[in-house]
């Protein structure tokens, strides 16, 4: 009996080191290739990821801000 939860352990233990390692594998693979797409279509367009993430959070700001000053004004 002792030596079957043994087995069954390693065979456990084994299975959840590859499965990790393949996880982790597949994570870096999909974050290399995403970077490598997003970098050829920054390089062959004049789309910028950065740059939209940049001006869509700033215009979030800016909405929040206005929204603020709103509520304050109709506070006073």
């Amino acid at each position: 009996m002792e030596e079957t939860l043994r087995a069954m352990h390693l065979a456990n233990t084994v299975d959840n080191t590859y499965e990790w390692g393949v996880g982790w594998l597949r994570t870096l693979l999909a974050a290399i290739i995403s970077a490598l797409i997003v970098s050829y279509i920054e390089s062959v367009s004049d789309f910028t990821l950065w740059g939209w993430t940049v001006e869509w959070f700033w215009g979030e700001v800016q909405d929040l801000a206005d929204w603020l000053a709103d509520k304050v004004s109709n506070i006073g």
